[in-house]
């Protein structure tokens, strides 16, 4: 079922979102336990370079379609990242552990399927995919420091490293 431009791609299912499966790249956002409060102290953390902190509402108006061809990743390596649905819709999370000289192990990428319940929170400097809804349109919450000289670091995978991700 490959299309051409899938040819010689790994392929890796993504799999339900836990906070023990995340807790490399990040927090997952939901009430677990008794308590009244659950405190997201990982959204706020930052270094000095940030001089700003931004929250927005994000519109996605396409729907992924499984498979889904990783040839991309992004990181904020100044701060964390976090987003919230507002409307409700399954996403996909895909993440990669960085290698020793800070790039992407794409060899190692994880992707995982938030349900409408959870928000995640992307680690300072975790890379990861865009966006991707399960259900569109849909809206999200997002809140992050901002550096005067910029925060986003994007990266094209070279095509051996280009991963289908497969998802229900």
């Amino acid at each position: 079922m490959n299309s051409p431009a899938h040819t010689g791609a790994r392929s890796i299912p993504a799999r339900p979102l836990t906070s023990e499966s995340f807790a490399p790249y990040g927090e997952v956002i939901e009430h677990a336990g008794s308590e009244r409060r659950h405190f997201v102290a990982s959204a706020f953390d930052h270094s000095r370079q940030v001089s700003a902190n931004r929250f927005w509402v994000s519109q996605v108006d396409a729907q992924g379609q499984s498979p889904l061809l990783i040839s991309a990743l992004e990181r904020h390596p100044y701060s964390a990242q976090t987003f919230i649905p507002l409307t409700h819709t399954s996403y996909l999370v895909v993440v990669a552990p960085s290698l020793v000289d800070g790039q992407p192990d794409a060899h190692a990428l994880e992707a995982f399927i938030a349900s409408p319940a959870q928000g995640v929170c992307y680690g300072r400097g975790v890379w990861h995919h865009g966006l991707t809804v399960l259900q569109a349109p849909a809206q999200f919450a997002v809140f992050m420091g901002m550096a005067e000289h910029g925060n986003d670091q994007f990266l094209d995978l070279p095509a051996s490293s280009r991963v289908l991700v497969h998802y229900a």
